[in-house]
């Protein structure tokens, strides 16, 4: 099936007409767009949800209810989409200060979040002030310890019981929504402050203009290797019975599929961004993003479920043969329509 997926989506390269790589001059506009019109938009969103989610925090705690934690887990939901939608890019301020990491630690290794979490819980005292909270680890900071903490078992009822465990355990999921909102805040500033990264794209010389690009272009490709290999690949396994259901990102929200079809519009976007119309290459890599989207649509939430369900699991696999089919179109015909050489992953490292 990954084959004919290839097949089609080299017919779509070949039967398109071939484009110049643009000039300087228009490299530096096109990247500029991109940011202005892709990019600050983004980061503009997800600052608002993480500051509605920090206060949807600040009441719950102040007098927890049941139909307050339904409003803190609708708060989480809408800030992790705002966060699907941005989250395969690294260049920009993003990357500062790990910033990036602290947004949503994932994929979790040699369980950072539950230790860091646990940790969290057990201590008492002022160490949750912002200057302090800034300081702990990094897998306790994000999205996917805020998750652990509000959906994880019986999780919400935690909430309401008496005592200083359920005020620590408020205290600390309002910390890490505030540490959310404070990073998102400071991403957003540095993009469009006096001196931030979009005033300086427009003085920004050459070989800076060539290096943004690039970066851009990068993280398109390494974001759907990212679906391919850790969203799909690892929670599927070789076969049914080597299915691991908790390796899949947004698994105890029951947000698994809904982030890879967000992923999938935003990697959309970004296509048409770098590459309008009449490009070709454009044109080709969305179509192939397209036919992703329409699997990833069509499929039930939970990833874990869908990939150890007999019925559902070829389906499952039909959407990552696409989106590695998408991801290998992307990096035959991008680098080369933008004049771009990708020599590394983005993600190397992690």
């Amino acid at each position: 099936m990954r084959l004919l997926f290839s097949l089609m989506a080299l017919g779509l390269l070949m039967a398109s007409p071939l484009h110049a790589q643009p000039s300087a001059d228009a490299r530096r506009q096109l990247v500029q767009a991109v940011a202005r019109e892709e990019l600050v938009p983004r980061y503009t969103t997800l600052a608002a949800a993480m500051a509605a989610q920090e206060a949807a925090w600040t009441g719950f705690c102040a007098t927890p209810t049941k139909a307050g934690s339904t409003g803190v887990q609708a708060a989480f939901q809408q800030a992790a989409d705002a966060w699907s939608g941005v989250e395969f890019i690294l260049y920009g301020p993003i990357s500062r200060d790990y910033r990036f990491e602290r947004m949503a630690h994932w994929p979790e290794r040699n369980n950072a979040v539950g230790r860091g979490v646990q940790a969290l819980l057990a201590r008492s005292g002022d160490d949750l002030s912002p200057e302090r909270f800034a300081s702990v680890s990094a897998a306790s900071q994000g999205l996917t310890a805020l998750e652990r903490l509000l959906f994880d078992g019986n999780a919400p009822d935690l909430y309401f019981a008496t005592g200083e465990a359920a005020t620590r355990r408020c205290a600390v999921s309002s910390a890490i929504a505030a540490g959310l909102a404070r990073t998102s805040s400071q991403v957003l500033a540095e993009w469009t402050g006096p001196n931030g990264a979009l005033a300086a794209l427009e003085t920004a010389d050459a070989p800076a203009i060539d290096e943004a690009l690039t970066r851009l272009v990068t993280d398109h490709i390494t974001s759907l290797e990212i679906i391919y290999d850790k969203k799909l690949s690892a929670v599927l396994g070789k076969t049914q019975a080597e299915v691991r259901p908790t390796l899949a990102e947004g698994w105890r929200s029951g947000l698994s599929m809904r982030a890879i079809i967000i992923n999938l519009e935003a990697i959309a976007a970004l296509t048409r961004a770098l590459a309008p119309p009449p490009s070709g290459a454009g044109a080709s890599v969305g179509a192939a993003l397209e036919t992703a989207h329409h699997v990833a649509a069509t499929l039930p939430p939970d990833i874990g479920r869908t990939a150890a369900d007999p019925k559902q699991r070829p389906r499952l696999i039909l959407l990552r043969d696409a989106v590695r089919s998408a991801r290998d179109l992307a990096e035959l015909s991008l680098p080369d329509a933008l004049g771009v050489i990708i020599g590394f992953n983005s993600r190397d490292g992690d």
